[in-house]
């Protein structure tokens, strides 16, 4: 094995004696931070403390420990470079081979005490200092920072007795984003102390390339925002050398919200906008269609139904599929999106959305569950994840009417006599005027249920939810 001698010192200790221990097994010194030794060392697994090989004590209460040369001159140096093996020797210094290491979330010191006084002592120096040399030298070294990695380590040790370079290089890569991630968490916490200027941070993760954006000549990637949970995080696309289009990343976003809120749906959507939904399967006889159509359920999607709303038209379908259907998908071209079992679907605690250069952040709106029948709750959660303005009228699980990215104006003056709308449920994620009320009734629709934020209502056939869920759906 080329890996002699090994730095560790982690703060999440989950399975680190299962990496360390292995390299004891064949023949690895282990180096560690005193915790982390003393973990090591209670699980059976030999363990040096710095102090120890060092032979210099950890001064200035921990402040300084394990930025010593023969600590990170042993990380830093290239190893097969004559002048600096020779002024290794001249120092008496030994090479490391690998590092082990995981920071403390700065923003749990932030949560246990946000004065400046304990965050300036529970700033970490030398973790990032580490990581970053580590990665710069991640020929000489394996630089480990991320415990998901330690089975891959020890296979790759397993298999070749080394770290091939291309894995080193993503470690290495993984190692400086950690480091970016700590010192940013403290930029932004010490920027609220000092209030000289508010800093916040938002890290992007490229997720992939898509198709085009909102037209076909310009060039889309998907990013996503890192550590946090996200709608679209255990889709998985079917056939992806298709190629994925924003306008089709928009109408599974959609579904999935919808689908966090109800888990017996089938819909059609157009450009992230709901445009028809059923409370069960698609109905044999209905079929709709365009170029960004997409059909959605949480039904299986089998073959037969995949091809004949193709023939009509549909662009690309999201939910779960029979073989049939994904053999016919993938002979067919079509973009197929599988989503996860209902359990899996969260919601973030913050909700961006984003016009030119620019984002909102803020804590993201929770619809709670409300004790109403099918066409009810239909109607909320469509009224909620739908474009602003809008109405959603259900009947016996079926949406009749569904209008969104309405106007004020267009809202109150609506035909509603135009439809027939008897005994069904409307929603509206908007206060609606006692004119515009009267003519809704008059079309037959039994129930209205609404915000009521800015005025109230004494018709019994009107529920007021008592919050305001208007949403543009970017």
């Amino acid at each position: 094995m080329n890996i002699k001698r090994a730095f560790v010192s982690v703060h999440d200790k989950s399975r680190v004696e299962k990496i360390a221990g292995y390299l004891v097994s064949n023949g690895v010194e282990i180096i560690a931070t005193d915790h982390t030794a003393e973990y090591l060392i209670d699980h059976g697994v030999e363990a040096i403390k710095v102090a120890d090989y060092t032979g210099f004590p950890s001064i200035f209460d921990g402040r300084l420990k394990a930025i010593h040369p023969k600590i990170i001159g042993g990380i830093l140096a290239i190893q097969d470079l004559p002048a600096h093996i020779e002024e290794m020797r001249e120092h008496s210094i030994l090479p490391f081979d690998m590092i082990v290491m995981n920071l403390k979330p700065f923003e749990s010191a932030v949560k246990e005490s946000p004065d400046e006084s304990n965050l300036s002592k529970e700033i970490d120096i030398s973790g990032p200092a580490l990581l970053m040399a580590g990665a710069k030298n991640h020929r000489d070294i394996v630089v480990i920072s991320d415990p998901m990695d330690y089975d891959e380590v020890i296979d790759s040790l397993e298999d070749c007795g080394d770290v091939p370079l291309l894995k080193r290089r993503r470690y290495a890569l993984k190692a400086i984003y950690a480091a970016l991630l700590y010192n940013s968490s403290i930029h932004k916490a010490l920027s609220q102390i000092f209030a000289s200027e508010k800093y916040d941070y938002t890290v992007m993760e490229h997720v992939m390339q898509l198709l085009y954006g909102d037209n076909p000549s310009q060039k889309a990637h998907l990013l996503k925002l890192s550590k946090e949970p996200g709608l679209l995080d255990e889709v998985q696309i079917g056939n992806p050398a298709i190629g994925l289009k924003k306008s089709q990343l928009r109408n599974i976003n959609v579904f999935m919200e919808l689908y966090y809120y109800s888990d017996n749906i089938s819909l059609f959507l157009d450009k992230g906008k709901i445009i028809k939904v059923f409370s069960g399967k698609v109905p044999d006889d209905f079929s709709t269609g365009g170029p960004d159509t997409m059909f959605a359920s949480t039904f299986a999607i089998d073959g037969d139904t995949l091809k004949r709303l193709s023939d009509d038209g549909v662009e690309a379908f999201g939910g779960v599929f029979d073989r049939d259907a994904i053999r016919t998908a993938r002979e067919r071209d079509i973009m197929i999106l599988t989503v996860p079992v209902h359990e899996a679907v969260t919601l973030s605690k913050e909700t961006y959305s984003g016009f030119g250069n620019y984002f909102v952040r803020e804590l993201t709106f929770e619809m709670k569950k409300y004790d109403l029948d099918t066409d009810g709750r239909l109607a909320i959660y469509c009224s909620r994840v739908n474009r602003a303005n809008n109405f959603s009228v259900f009947k016996d699980g079926e949406s009749l009417l569904l209008k969104s990215g309405l106007s004020y104006e267009e809202l109150q003056s609506y035909d509603f006599a135009s439809h027939d709308l008897r005994d069904s449920v409307m929603a509206s994620d908007n206060d609606l005027t006692d004119d515009l009320i009267i003519r809704i009734l008059a079309s037959g629709v039994r129930q209205i249920i609404l915000p009521g934020t800015k005025r109230t209502y004494s018709n019994r056939s009107i529920l007021v939810l008592g919050i305001d869920f208007t949403r543009l759906n970017n």
